[in-house]
C-alpha cells in the first residue's frame, strides 16, 4: 500500500504541472478568475501531502522496503521537477526563474542518474542537507502558486502601489525559497560526491 501511493504521487505530479499550465493559458485568455485560480495550489498542497503518508502507512504497516525507499525521492523529485520547469515556462523562461529551476533539476537527474546508476550505494544515501533542501523547494513552490493565485485576482490593481506588492509579496518570498533551494542542490551534490569519493 505505501509504495502504491507512492507511485499515484508520481502520477499527480504530472496532474500538477498540467495544472499550473492551464492556470498560465487562462490567464493569458483574461480568464483566471474566481476561487479556481487556487486549484494548482491546492492540488500540489494534496500531492505533497501524500509524502507524509506513504512514509506513516510503511512505518504504521511495517511495509518499509527497498523499492519504496527509492521510489520516494523519485516522486519528490518528479513533484519539484514538474513544477519549476512549468513555472520557468510561464514566466517565459527568464533567468530569474529559469537558472534556479534547472539548477535543482539538473541536479536530482544527476543524483539520481548516480544513484541508480551504482545500485543505490550507501555513499548515496539522501542525506539531512538535501531532505531540507527538498522541504525547502516545496514550501517555496507552494509560496509562488499561492502568490500566482493572489496575483491573478488582484490584476486589476496600481502597479507598485501598497496592495499591489502586498498582493506579489507571497510570490516574491516563493520565488527567493527557490533560490535558496537551488544554492542547496549544489552544496548537497558536492556532499554527495565527496561522500562517494570517500567511499571509493
Amino acid at each position: 500500500m505505501p509504495n502504491t501511493v507512492t507511485i499515484l504521487r508520481c502520477v499527480l505530479a504530472i496532474w500538477v504541472g498540467f495544472l499550473i499550465l492551464e492556470f498560465g493559458r487562462q490567464l493569458d485568455a483574461g480568464r483566471a478568475t474566481g476561487s479556481w485560480v487556487f486549484l494548482p495550489f491546492a492540488a500540489f498542497v494534496f500531492v505533497a501531502a501524500t509524502d507524509w503518508l506513504d512514509g506513516a502507512l510503511a512505518r504504521g504497516l511495517d511495509a518499509v522496503s527497498p523499492l519504496g525507499a527509492r521510489l520516494d525521492p523519485i516522486a519528490d523529485k518528479l513533484l519539484t521537477g514538474a513544477c519549476l520547469l512549468t513555472l520557468a515556462h510561464l514566466d517565459s523562461w527568464t533567468w530569474t526563474v529559469s537558472i534556479p529551476a534547472l539548477t535543482i533539476v539538473g541536479r536530482d537527474l544527476l543524483m539520481t542518474a548516480i544513484r541508480e546508476s551504482m545500485g543505490n550505494p550507501r555513499g548515496l544515501k539522501v542525506t539531512r542537507a538535501a531532505k531540507w533542501k527538498t522541504a525547502v523547494a516545496l514550501v517555496a513552490i507552494g509560496a509562488c502558486l499561492l502568490g500566482m493565485a493572489i496575483s491573478a485576482l488582484a490584476l486589476d490593481t496600481e502597479r507598485f502601489s501598497a496592495a499591489w506588492i502586498g498582493t506579489r509579496a507571497v510570490l516574491m518570498a516563493g520565488l527567493v525559497g527557490i533560490w535558496v533551494a537551488a544554492i542547496m542542490s549544489v552544496m548537497t551534490a558536492a556532499d554527495y560526491v565527496s561522500a562517494l569519493r570517500q567511499q571509493d
